[in-house]
C-alpha cells in the first residue's frame, strides 16, 4: 500500500505540474531549468516562474500535508480519541495566534518561534484544564474547541489594531494559503519535519502502547505521561513551523488518518508513513483545486474545510462511530 501511494504521489505531482489551466509552457520551462543548472544558461521568465513559484508551492503542499496528517495520526493514538487533531485540539489555533501576534506587533520577525510557543502553550493549557474533568475523552475535545475559538477570536481581533498591510497578512495566515511559498519555507518545514518525525517514528512502538489504558502501559514499562509530553512537544514544534508558513489548514490531520486506517490498520509502524503519504496527496490536490477552480487563488484552508466537513460526516455514517 505504501509503495502504491508513493507511486500515486509521484503521478499526482506530474499531473499537477503539467496539467494546469493557465497557458504556462512547462516543457519550455523544464528545458530552460535543465540548461540553467547544467550549462549555466540564464533563467527565462518561464523558468523563473517554475523554479521560484510553482515548484516551491508543490513541495510545500506535500510537506505540509504530510506533517499535518502525521501529527493527527499520532494525536488520535496517544489520546485514544478518533476526533483529535492539531486543529481541533487548539494547537494550530495557538500557533496561528502566535503568528498573528508576531506579524501585528513584532514586524514578523521570528514567526516560527512565536508559532511554536503559541502551539505548545495552548496544548499544555488544554491538557491542564482537561485533568479537572471526569470524562477526559469528551472534555478534551470540548476544551480544545473552546480554546480554539478563544484564540481564533483574539487572532481576528488583532487585525483591528494593526496597519492594513499587516491585517492582510494575518488574514492570509488565518485562512491558510500556500500561494506565497518560497524555497526557504520548503527547507524550514522539511528540516522541522525531520527533527520532529524521526523521534516520533523511533517511538512508534511505544506510541502503539498508548492506545491501551495508562495502567496497561505502565505494566508494559511505558510511562504514558512522559511519553505524551514528549509527543506533544514534538507535534507542537512541527505544527508551529507548519502554521508559520502556511497558516491554519484544518481537517487534513483529522480525516486523513481515518482513511489510512482503512488501508493499513492502526499499527503506527505502517499508519504513520501511510497517513503522511496520503496527507501529502490530499493537500496537493486541494491546493491544485484552490489554484485552478477560479480565476482567483482561493485559500486552501477554506477549501479543505468546505470539502472535508461533508466528507468526514459521510465517513462517520459509513463507519458507524
Amino acid at each position: 500500500m505504501q509503495k502504491f501511494l508513493g507511486i500515486f504521489l509521484f503521478f499526482c505531482c506530474f499531473v499537477i505540474l503539467l496539467f494546469d489551466t493557465s497557458s504556462f509552457s512547462y516543457i519550455a520551462a523544464i528545458k530552460n531549468l535543465f540548461l540553467h543548472f547544467f550549462n549555466g544558461a540564464k533563467l527565462s521568465a518561464e523558468g523563473m516562474i517554475l523554479y521560484e513559484i510553482r515548484l516551491p508551492r508543490v513541495l510545500l503542499a506535500l510537506l505540509v500535508g504530510a506533517s499535518l496528517s502525521g501529527c493527527g495520526a499520532i494525536m488520535q493514538n496517544i489520546f485514544r480519541n478518533p476526533l483529535v487533531d492539531p486543529f481541533l485540539l487548539g494547537i494550530s489555533s495557538g500557533a496561528a495566534f502566535g503568528c498573528a501576534l508576531c506579524i501585528g506587533f513584532f514586524s514578523g520577525y521570528w514567526v516560527g518561534g512565536f508559532a511554536f510557543l503559541g502551539a505548545i502553550i495552548s496544548a499544555f493549557l488544554i491538557l491542564f484544564f482537561a485533568r479537572f474533568s471526569k470524562n477526559s475523552s469528551i472534555s478534551l475535545i470540548l476544551i480544545g474547541v473552546i480554546f480554539s475559538s478563544f484564540l481564533s477570536a483574539f487572532s481576528g481581533l488583532i487585525k483591528y489594531f494593526v496597519a492594513p498591510d499587516k491585517a492582510q497578512a494575518i488574514v492570509i495566515w488565518l485562512l491558510g494559503s500556500l500561494s506565497l511559498a518560497t524555497w526557504n519555507d520548503v527547507f524550514l518545514v522539511f528540516f522541522a519535519g525531520l527533527i520532529g518525525f524521526i523521534p516520533l517514528f523511533l517511538l512508534r512502538f511505544k506510541i502503539n502502547i498508548l492506545a491501551l489504558s495508562d495502567l496497561e502501559a505502565l505494566s508494559l514499562g511505558v510511562n504514558p505521561n512522559i511519553l505524551k509530553i514528549c509527543c506533544i512537544v514534538l507535534i507542537s514544534f512541527i505544527c508551529g513551523i507548519v502554521v508559520s508558513v502556511s497558516g491554519t489548514i484544518g481537517w487534513i490531520g483529522l480525516i486523513v488518518p481515518h482513511f489510512a486506517r482503512v488501508f493499513v490498520g492502526s499499527n503506527m509502524r505502517t499508519l504513520l508513513p501511510t497517513s503522511m503519504l496520503l496527507g501529502a496527496i490530499v493537500l496537493l490536490f486541494m491546493d491544485f483545486l484552490a489554484k485552478n477552480i477560479s480565476s482567483n487563488d482561493l485559500p486552501v484552508g477554506a477549501l479543505s474545510a468546505i470539502v472535508g466537513a461533508p466528507l468526514f460526516l459521510t465517513f462517520l455514517f459509513l463507519r458507524k462511530y
